[in-house]
């Protein structure tokens, strides 16, 4: 449905990704350019899939986004044929550092907190505020991979990103802003660029017609994902690849080899046409 306050004014949505805004909560006059939980989470369980790092140990926080965050890796695991283990609540205040800085207390405290798992492949963290994630890389008991908001890492856009031609549009806005992308900015710059696509295609800057082109088949946009992207029509979500990256570098792009659709290989990252709950 559209939106009283907007009236048939075209928004992007290019910060948030609560899957509810594609789901339950959509509108008609709404386009999301940034990726939601869910398809950060496909992202992220097929590339484990890859790897074959199947058995999860989930540690989240306490948070509404971390609750979200579960939902959507929860949801990832069952869809791709992964067991989740174990799972708990990391425990810990986050502003509650030691005098010393806080170091050999996390030595202890990780190892201690993780040894109760069963036996995992690979440590899976949801901590979309950043309060304990970044202790958990080379502090667990065993020699484990740690991935998802922290560690491995599912994103839209990283600064490390170089390939199909990402360079140049890297260069071009370091030198305008002076700083990385980031995702977020990513997904502004990939509202700005559907507009002046979708306006110049159809001769019109009238929203019906732009809304009408951008969900159509004609459609896409060049990225630098190296696929070309372009909206889901059932829930005008971006469809794009999305990168699976280290702190300072690409790891991996999904989907994943083998991952197939009878539409696009890209549907296979987040809510599906048959799953989804939007209704326009």
């Amino acid at each position: 449905m559209e939106d009283p306050a907007l009236g048939d004014r075209l928004v992007f949505n290019a910060a948030a990704p609560d899957d509810a805004l594609r789901g339950e909560a959509c509108r008609k006059n709404l386009f999301h350019t940034t990726p939601s939980r869910r398809m950060l989470a496909d992202a992220l369980a097929q590339f484990l899939g890859y790897k074959q790092w199947t058995r999860w140990a989930l540690v989240h926080g306490n948070t509404e986004e971390d609750r979200l965050r579960v939902e959507a890796q929860r949801a990832a695991a069952k869809r791709f044929g992964h067991d989740i283990v174990d799972e708990a609540t990391w425990p810990y205040d986050p502003m509650a550092r030691r005098a010393e800085g806080g170091f050999h207390a996390i030595q202890r405290e990780i190892p201690v907190f993780v040894q109760a798992f069963a036996e995992h492949d690979v440590l899976v963290i949801a901590d979309e505020n950043d309060y304990f994630g970044e202790y958990f890389p080379y502090q667990t008991r065993l020699p484990r991979p740690v991935a998802g908001t922290q560690g491995l890492t599912p994103t839209a856009w990283h600064r490390a990103h170089e390939s199909w031609g990402a360079v140049q549009l890297q260069r071009r806005f370091e030198e305008q802003a002076g700083r990385w992308m980031t995702p977020r900015d990513f997904a502004a710059w990939l509202a700005v660029r559907s507009l002046g696509e979708a306006a110049a295609r159809t001769g019109s800057v009238e929203s019906k017609a732009l809304r009408d082109y951008m969900t159509g088949e004609a459609f896409e946009l060049a990225g630098y994902l190296g696929l070309p992207v372009s909206y889901r029509p059932w829930n005008h979500q971006l469809r794009q690849p999305i990168l699976v990256t280290g702190p300072r570098m690409v790891v991996s792009v999904s989907p994943q080899e083998g991952y197939l659709h009878p539409v696009s290989p890209l549907d296979t990252l987040g809510v599906d046409q048959g799953e989804s709950q939007c209704r326009f």
